[in-house]
């Protein structure tokens, strides 16, 4: 009850399409409350290239696990742009900085 709609758009998108790693913006973009929250964590190896555009952050296993028992909680609804690829939920788009 303490997340915020992005977050909670955020985590109904990734149980929507069971993606538990994702990459984003160093700054973990719209995600980085959840990154706070440790919700979502930095999944990047030692060692591991990496851009400051595609840094890999995932979902910890015991957390994926709870989130899955509230599934129901995070409803997602895709936006309606035929034509259009389905934007991350997690990235802010390069024009809005």
């Amino acid at each position: 009850p303490q997340m915020t709609s992005t977050e909670r758009e955020i985590i109904g998108y990734l149980l929507a399409k069971n993606l538990t790693i994702f990459t984003n913006t160093a700054d973990g973009g719209y995600a980085n409350t959840l990154i706070s929250k440790k919700i979502v964590v930095c999944a990047l190896l030692p060692g591991q290239a990496y851009s400051n555009y595609e840094v890999p952050f995932k979902v910890p296993d015991h957390v994926w696990d709870v989130l899955l028992k509230h599934k129901a909680d995070f409803p997602y609804t895709p936006p309606n742009r035929a034509g259009e690829a389905e934007p991350h939920p997690w990235r802010v788009h390069w024009m809005a900085r």
